[in-house]
């Protein structure tokens, strides 16, 4: 190679060196989060399923004592927020039906625990146990009396119009336990982290941010996204300090 060709090599090289090192804020995926936020209180919230087992007449009887090996903090048996809260992004123009959302029965456990959803939503349980269940709605007007669901079957549920909290459980097993907020307002929905860290990539607009857990809610906070501006909610949505939805 002819050595007057050599520095205008070496410049196209160093130009996609610098290419390939440039920062990645320069080119920001799409979907990246816009709203930030936090849930709290979760750790001083028990599901309602470990409070009725732990009653005296439930006559849930166990042999096993708790391990001193073991620290207080993970024999904790409060809310797990990946699984049991649910944090909704609420829109006065109102959400549509949502894609269905798939529901699994495992472990003894209905996951996730919580969910909202807008009506007309299809909710597909599926039963990855080896054993059978028999979910029902224990909420008036759920629409779904006891029925057998096999090992590795799905059984369908539409959530009706209006607003209101269904309550599903099984006469098999005592310990599944799930609860489907319908919401009308429901545009999308996210799940914590274990710390209680949420994200939400959200249209341009107006929004109500509100978690749920159970029949727990928390306060709502009033969110506004404009542009390509990431907005961090400043206070927690605290769980302990909600009240018990309808």
């Amino acid at each position: 190679m002819p050595i007057q060709k050599r520095p205008r090599l070496l410049a196209v090289l160093a130009l996609a060196a610098g290419l390939l090192l440039a920062p990645a804020s320069l080119s920001a995926p799409p979907n990246a989060p816009n709203v930030n936020g936090k849930v709290s209180g979760f750790d001083k919230i028990s599901l309602d399923v470990y409070q009725e087992a732990a009653k005296v007449e439930s006559r849930r009887w166990t042999w096993r004592e708790p391990s001193p090996l073991v620290g207080a903090q993970f024999r904790s048996l409060a809310l797990d927020p990946p699984r049991d809260v649910c944090v909704v992004a609420l829109s006065s123009g109102g959400g549509s039906a949502m894609d269905p959302v798939a529901m699994k029965i495992v472990g003894g456990r209905i996951q996730p625990s919580t969910i909202v959803v807008s009506p007309g939503t299809k909710l597909v349980f599926k039963n990855h146990d080896p054993f059978p269940h028999k979910l029902f709605t224990a909420s008036a007007n759920g629409g779904w009396k006891a029925e057998v669901t096999l090992s590795n079957t799905t059984r369908q549920w539409t959530a009706p119009s209006g607003e209101n909290t269904f309550e599903f459980r099984d006469e098999l097993s005592p310990s599944v336990r799930g609860y489907v907020v319908v919401h009308p307002q429901a545009v999308v929905l996210t799940y914590p982290a274990k710390d209680g860290a949420f994200h939400f990539n959200l249209q341009p607009g107006e929004y109500v941010i509100q978690a749920w857990a159970g029949k727990k809610t928390t306060k709502a906070a009033q969110v506004a996204v404009k542009g390509a501006r990431v907005v961090d909610i400043k206070d927690a949505l605290n769980l302990a300090e909600g009240a018990d939805a309808k």
